[in-house]
C-alpha cells in the first residue's frame, strides 16, 4: 500500500479548515494545519508536504507570499488556492506555480475530489 500522503491546510477561517481536515482525513490522507502562511511555511519546511491548500487573504503571510516561498525553495507539489476575492487573477496564480485557483462558495465534494485525484496521481 502507498505511504499516506500529507496535505497542508492553510486558512484563517477555522471552520474552512475543519470541513476540509475532515474530507481529506476520511479519504485516508494526513492532514496538517495552518492559520497563515508564515506559520505555513514553517511547517512546510519541517515535514514532509505532498499537496498545499491554501486561503489566499489572511491576517499573518497571505497565501501567494506562502506559494511563492514553496516554490523558491525548489518543491514540485501541488498547490491549489481558495479565495472569495483576490486581487489576483486565475492567469497570475498560474505564474507562480498553482495548479488551481477555487472560488467560494464551492462545492466541497468536488474540490475535495479534485485535488484528491491530483494527489494521488502525483505519488
Amino acid at each position: 500500500m502507498n505511504e499516506q500522503k500529507i496535505i497542508l491546510c492553510v486558512d484563517d477561517e477555522a471552520d474552512i479548515l475543519e470541513l476540509f481536515k475532515d474530507e481529506f482525513i476520511d479519504l485516508g490522507f494526513k492532514v496538517l494545519e495552518a492559520n497563515n502562511g508564515v506559520d505555513a511555511f514553517e511547517i512546510f519546511k519541517n515535514n514532509q508536504v505532498d499537496c498545499i491548500v491554501s486561503d489566499i487573504r489572511m491576517p499573518g503571510g497571505d497565501g501567494v507570499s506562502f506559494v511563492k516561498n514553496v516554490k523558491e525553495s525548489g518543491a514540485e507539489i501541488p498547490i491549489f488556492l481558495v479565495t472569495g476575492f483576490s486581487d489576483y487573477t486565475a492567469e497570475d496564480l498560474a505564474g507562480i506555480g498553482v495548479n488551481a485557483v477555487i472560488f467560494k462558495p464551492f462545492d466541497l465534494e468536488e474540490v475535495v475530489e479534485m485535488i484528491s485525484s491530483t494527489v494521488t496521481k502525483a505519488s
